[in-house]
């Protein structure tokens, strides 16, 4: 009974600290997202339940309006390209955010090596107890 206890404690704490980590976030979205990717699933397309999970309403709205336009939408908006590399799956990480009030901003990278690395600018907002991803950017290479 205790350590069933101690269980539910441990995953309720991992569950509030992955929701106060603005890093913790970008990982765990881009690992999903990639994922449902390589399965051929479109997230964005059968308007998963699970990217408002972690997308602000607005960036969602943003999206939706992009892919409706006369021109629509050449790029993936979170991976800032048409297409990902397979090498992207496995090989997400995340720097240091940094946060300033209520929005957070820091880099994605994916991809393990130098030619296939996407870098990306990953901004997200505060809303409520959780941080949610607002605006996906690219890095240029340095």
């Amino acid at each position: 009974m205790k350590k069933g206890l101690l269980a539910c404690s441990l995953m309720l704490f991992t569950l509030r600290a992955t929701a106060a980590d603005p890093e913790a976030i970008g990982r765990d979205f881009y690992n999903w997202y990639l994922t449902a990717l390589s399965q051929d699933e479109s997230p964005i397309d059968e308007h998963d339940p699970l990217l408002k999970k972690y997308v602000t309403p607005q960036l969602l709205q943003k999206i939706s309006v992009l892919i409706k336009s006369p021109d629509g939408m050449d790029d993936d908006y979170f991976l800032q390209d048409q297409d990902y590399s397979d090498d992207w799956v496995d090989h997400v990480s995340v720097g240091r955010f940094t946060v300033n009030g209520e929005a957070a901003s820091g880099d994605v990278i994916l991809g393990n090596g130098f030619d296939d690395a996407q870098r990306l600018l990953v901004t997200l907002h505060r809303v409520g107890d959780s941080w949610l991803i607002d605006d996906v950017a690219k890095e240029e290479t340095r």
